[in-house]
């Protein structure tokens, strides 16, 4: 059944293999080609009918989401090693693993599915109405650095996040006294989660101004091998100079804050420098200012770069001190490769498809899709060249005008499997010219 899939697809589904049953590893072979391969809805019927060369029965498929036993976290650690492994120095980014956390709300129309709950829309759609009824999902994907400076973001991680209304997840102290989960502990269980897969490298973690607060970041600095946060501070964000040392000792402790400053100011106050940075591929030269401050109520300072690019000013954060304000900025500028993720997985392999009433297979759909999008990143990436994922000259605008699209590697793998399923027994050494015209309009129309 494998001759329908490219060996070097099948080269990298090689790495969860010892997890799981010889029946489960062949569904996942295949379940992940026909995320890769369907159009429409992948939903688990859809893949069921996709699926022609792995006949099983409806109810078996099913099974293998939410029956089976098979370890989907264990899978995700594998793929997160794997990454690794094929690209060693990439996802090294200014000498530490680099981290992306968002979060997605997807909407769901049928009220049996566990876990929906009434979340306000901030994606300002007014189509979308005030309010969106669906799951709130956070992600975690690990950033690497591909094709010159570009940046890539890889999903590992998903974690359901529980509304305060009716909250769904708990979490117990060390006398046993359980409480319902915050936001906050959502968001560290993740963090927490991929620290013990990579124990042996200094991990960064990147996000937007909603987690510039010290309830997120505290934790992560109180830690015995701190996850140091680079973020954008919100727009009314302050913070304090060091004090001035009085000329003669005064009675009481000494001050540990100095001047109160709205941090955005400090661009007009103290004096700037221009650095060079690499943003979106593009080397630009911006006017920043650089501080040590304390703000956020945090336990040490913090670096803060206030950033002027054209007439908007910018105040960005980092609790590593040893980075500089062009790594600061660039870091920060690689953020919004988990949003191009979440993107590529609605638009393209279906995150938001599943129909399932438990959780269980929620969670292991969300996963494979996020495994889906490795792989489908990875074979772009170094197998370009192949001759399965040959394009052709198309004029004007068509799915090979990005050397990343989703729609292209579709497209090829359709092709290939197509090719196998018709040309399997054909001689093409006899009348080169005519069956090689009808089987690329054949494959032409197919695909």
């Amino acid at each position: 059944m494998y001759i329908y899939i490219p060996q070097e697809i099948l080269q990298l589904l090689l790495f969860p293999k010892e997890l799981l049953s010889i029946p489960n590893y062949k569904y996942f072979i295949n379940f992940i080609w026909c995320l890769l391969v369907t159009e429409g809805k992948k939903t688990t019927r859809n893949i069921y009918r996709y699926c022609f060369f792995y006949k099983k029965h409806l109810a078996s498929w099913e099974r293998f989401l939410s029956k089976n036993q098979w370890d989907c976290m264990g899978i995700m650690k594998q793929l997160f090693y794997k990454l690794l492994e094929l690209f060693p120095d990439s996802f090294i980014v200014h000498g530490a693993l680099l981290l992306a956390y968002d979060t997605s709300l997807i909407a769901k129309n049928s009220e049996k599915i566990l876990g929906i709950q009434k979340w306000n829309n901030h994606s300002g759609n007014a189509d979308k109405g005030e309010y969106i009824i669906g799951h709130h999902w956070g992600i975690l994907g690990l950033i690497g650095s591909f094709l010159s400076k570009r940046f890539l973001c890889f999903p590992l991680i998903f974690w359901l996040i529980s509304g305060k209304s009716n909250p769904c997840q708990w979490i117990c102290d060390t006398n046993g006294i359980a409480k319902p989960m915050n936001f906050w502990n959502n968001v560290h269980a993740a963090l927490f989660q991929f620290a013990d897969w990579a124990c042996k490298y200094t991990v960064r973690v990147v996000v937007d101004a909603y987690f510039s607060n010290k309830s997120f970041i505290q934790p992560l600095l109180d830690r015995e091998n701190p996850i140091h946060v680079i973020t954008k501070l919100k727009s009314n964000a302050v913070g304090y100079l060091d004090p001035e040392k009085p000329k003669t000792k005064k009675q009481g402790r000494p001050r540990k804050k100095g001047q109160k400053v709205k941090i955005l100011n400090l661009i007009k106050t103290e004096p700037t420098q221009l650095v060079s940075v690499c943003l979106y591929g593009e080397i630009k030269t911006i006017e920043v200012v650089v501080k040590d401050l304390l703000l956020l109520d945090l336990d040490r300072k913090v670096r803060v770069v206030v950033a002027k690019i054209g007439s908007s000013v910018t105040a960005l954060i980092s609790t590593d001190m040893t980075l500089t304000p062009a790594q600061i900025i660039e870091i920060y500028s690689a953020r919004f490769s988990i949003e191009v993720a979440i993107r590529d997985m609605k638009q393209h392999l279906g995150l938001g498809d599943y129909q399932h009433q438990s959780l269980l297979p929620t969670f292991r759909f969300v996963h494979l899709v996020a495994v889906a999008y490795s792989i489908g990143k990875i074979a772009l990436l170094k197998y370009s060249n192949s001759s399965w994922l040959h394009t052709y000259d198309n004029q004007g605008d068509t799915p090979w005008t990005s050397e990343l699209s989703f729609k292209r590697l579709r497209i090829c793998l359709r092709r290939f499997s197509l090719e196998k399923l018709v040309f399997s027994k054909t001689a093409l050494d006899q009348e080169v010219e005519k069956n090689t015209s009808v089987k690329d309009a054949i494959l032409s129309i197919a695909s």
